[in-house]
């Protein structure tokens, strides 16, 4: 329901290129521009700045991106409560998850939901936390289940549970002598953690 262009724009403002864009949207780069011309001669102004390899936001870039963030997420919204009131919810619901919750948390939920809502087939995406919370914001993914907080304000996030992480040494190491370890005695140690982005890691 939300304008074709605006749903362009959002891409192209969220990668500052139009080659990521049209990747992401599956489209060809001529037709991205395209859309994105159609759009800065509607407001009769320029919203991006291209010049060295780079593409920046001008103000009225900044804010027409403000309120396309609030419309599509309207659209989106609006769709979804349409169709729960006709019964016909259905279609591709496309979900990201880091890999934990991805192994150990998705398949019950995404069981139950299908139970529920038998029409919509979920496609999983599994990725680190900073690429779905990205991915979720750029609107490439409907929702996204991450183990971290959420950095983006563009984002809504609600907490569904809490998780305990638990570290390991092997029985010869200085810490297996004790009982407890505060995060200080932990940090004089090297020890091996997830790549950066993954909400283990942070």
């Amino acid at each position: 329901m939300a304008d074709r262009r605006l749903q362009v724009f959002h891409a192209v403002a969220k990668h500052l290129s139009f080659t990521k864009a049209a990747e992401a949207l599956f489209m060809t780069q001529p037709a991205v521009t395209f859309q994105v011309k159609q759009l800065e001669e509607h407001f009769n102004t320029r919203l991006f700045e291209r010049g060295h390899g780079r593409n920046t936001l001008t103000p009225a870039g900044l804010l027409v991106l403000e309120y396309a963030e609030k419309i599509l997420a309207l659209s989106a919204e609006l769709d979804l409560r349409l169709k729960e009131m006709t019964g016909e919810v259905g279609g591709l619901l496309l979900v990201g998850a880091s890999t934990t919750i991805a192994e150990f948390l998705l398949p019950q939920v995404l069981g139950d939901f299908k139970s529920k809502y038998p029409k919509v087939q979920p496609r999983l995406t599994v990725a680190n936390s900073e690429t779905v919370e990205n991915r979720v914001a750029e609107h490439t993914l409907d929702i996204g289940f991450i183990e971290a907080r959420s950095h983006r304000d563009s984002v809504t996030t609600d907490i569904c549970c809490e998780d305990e992480l638990q570290a390991v040494c092997a029985p010869s190491h200085p810490l297996a002598r004790l009982k407890t370890a505060t995060p200080k005695q932990l940090a004089q140690y090297p020890f091996i953690s997830r790549e950066a982005g993954s909400g283990t890691r942070e």
